[in-house]
């Protein structure tokens, strides 16, 4: 099991998100220690801030222990099912979405149940045998939560890494194994600054998109360590072992501060490639929102749904928008982006 040591005992524990305030309470030291380890960066003072959620997860030992009863008739908005990895009680997983009497309940059935009350915000979550289950998933949970709940701040998150240079952003959106990581670290190694390895967030400003930082761990394969000599040369202690990759934190490697919230002026999809050399083509906007729009999280609500489309459509018009055909010069990736991210260099859009 990878589940992380407490890193301090349960109780209540508070975080600023981008102007939106969280109180996250459990009793369960086994429930603290990912959302913790998720939140670091975000953590403030209880007094500091009025709260906009308050959030608490419960330990139950069994399903059978959860007060929170889903009826059968309630309107169902979404359902999946898969195959658990590095969990000794399951070997699967089923995640039912429904609204039910003014709330949202996130089921997974035999591993917990997460609800959220429309009005308020008001969450309650229940996760089944935290002691048998990946740290991996804990966070998951937290983190499922959390992005339902920034939908309602007008924040969203996409699957994507995403870095700072000069005020300007790049977006690398794709799914494992696309060469998202890979082309992150190029540039990180590079001078650019990190905003995020998986999920920034973005928010409508007064005039124009900003791209928002949301620091997480760097999850890496053996094959990626193996591309960058600085990862081969690092001390192996700075490598965690993760639910499927390994992971390390960029301070632990990289000297560059945390990048800082601003303007999204790139986005960048990477498709590897069997060729010598890298390049970019330009993509339609059109063909950009169509490859950007499933790397969203999964909305429930119609009028939400419609709000994160108009953002992600303001995206694509705001951005420049280029396939990465990314070859073997992976080292070389900065001199390729620079002058596209330059303002006045950048080819016009269409």
């Amino acid at each position: 099991m990878d589940n992380a040591a407490a890193p301090e005992n349960a109780g209540e524990f508070h975080f600023s998100i981008h102007g939106t305030r969280i109180k996250y309470s459990t009793a369960s030291p086994l429930l603290a220690a990912p959302v913790i380890h998720l939140l670091h960066c975000f953590r403030c003072d209880a007094s500091q801030y009025p709260v906009n959620f308050a959030v608490r997860f419960n330990e139950v030992s069994c399903r059978r222990e959860i007060p929170i009863a889903v009826d059968s008739s309630s309107e169902r908005l979404f359902s999946r099912t898969g195959t658990t990895v590095g969990d000794r009680l399951r070997a699967a997983w089923q995640c039912d979405v429904v609204r039910q009497e003014g709330w949202l309940i996130i089921d997974c059935h035999e591993e917990g149940l997460v609800a959220i009350e429309d009005r308020t915000g008001e969450t309650k979550g229940y996760v089944v045998r935290p002691d048998e289950m990946p740290s991996a998933v804990i966070e998951w949970f937290f983190h499922l939560t959390l992005t339902e709940l920034m939908k309602r701040r007008g924040l969203y998150t996409l699957h994507a890494t995403a870095l700072e240079k000069d005020g300007l952003g790049i977006l690398i959106p794709g799914n494992s194994g696309q060469g998202k990581t890979t082309a992150f670290l190029s540039l990180l190694r590079a001078g650019y600054r990190y905003l995020s390895d998986d999920h920034p967030f973005i928010r409508q400003g007064e005039s124009e998109l900003e791209l928002l930082p949301f620091p997480m761990k760097i999850d890496v394969t053996e094959q990626t360590i193996a591309l960058f000599p600085e990862l081969q040369a690092a001390d192996p202690a700075v490598f965690h072992p993760g639910f499927i990759k390994r992971y390390f934190h960029v301070r632990d490697i990289y000297p560059s501060s945390p990048g800082i919230s601003c303007r999204p002026a790139m986005i960048v999809f990477p498709q590897i490639v069997d060729a010598a050399s890298s390049r970019l083509e330009l993509l339609s906007k059109r063909e950009a929102l169509a490859a950007l729009l499933p790397q969203g999280m999964v909305v429930y609500d119609h009028e939400v749904a419609r709000k994160e489309f108009d953002v992600l459509a303001a995206l694509v018009r705001q951005a420049d928008c280029y396939v990465l055909h990314f070859g073997r010069d992976i080292l070389e990736l900065p001199h390729l982006i620079e002058p596209f991210l330059n303002p006045t260099n950048l080819p016009s859009s269409h």
